[in-house]
Parts: C-alpha cells; structure tokens; sequence
C-alpha cells in the first residue's frame, strides 16, 4: 500500500466519523436560532471524506497485476 492511499484512507475516515458526529450534534441541537454550523462542518467533512474516498479508490484503476509466462 502506498503512502499516499493510507493517507487517504485515514483521513478519509477520521472525516468521515467527524461528519457522522457533527450531522447528529446539528439534528439533536435544542435552539432554534443555532446550530447551522454544525450542518456546514458535516457537510464540509462529508466532503473531504468523498474525495479521500475518491483518492484511494481511483489510485487502484490501471493497476495490472504481473502475469509471468511461467505461472
């Protein structure tokens, strides 16, 4: 695995728990004023997760694998 693709992943994670954390700290939020904020910090971390995603996924495209004669 490179490096570039645990980087991906991990961060893709970690911003995956955070939007998962902040998408329900903004639906529980009790003022009716507030708690906007917590929906854009979701959606901005729910992003930064897809493309993460989108980073450690398309590194794998037109990876072949070496088939040698012998096998």
């Amino acid at each position: 695995m490179k490096i570039k693709e645990l980087l991906a992943a991990l961060v893709g994670l970690a911003a995956a728990v955070g939007a998962i954390y902040y998408f329900y700290r903004f639906v529980t939020f009790n003022d009716a004023a507030g708690g906007h904020s917590f929906g854009w910090i979701a959606l901005g971390l729910a992003a930064v997760a897809f493309v993460c995603g989108l980073i450690y996924f398309l590194g794998h495209v037109n990876q072949e694998e070496e088939i040698h004669i012998t096998q």
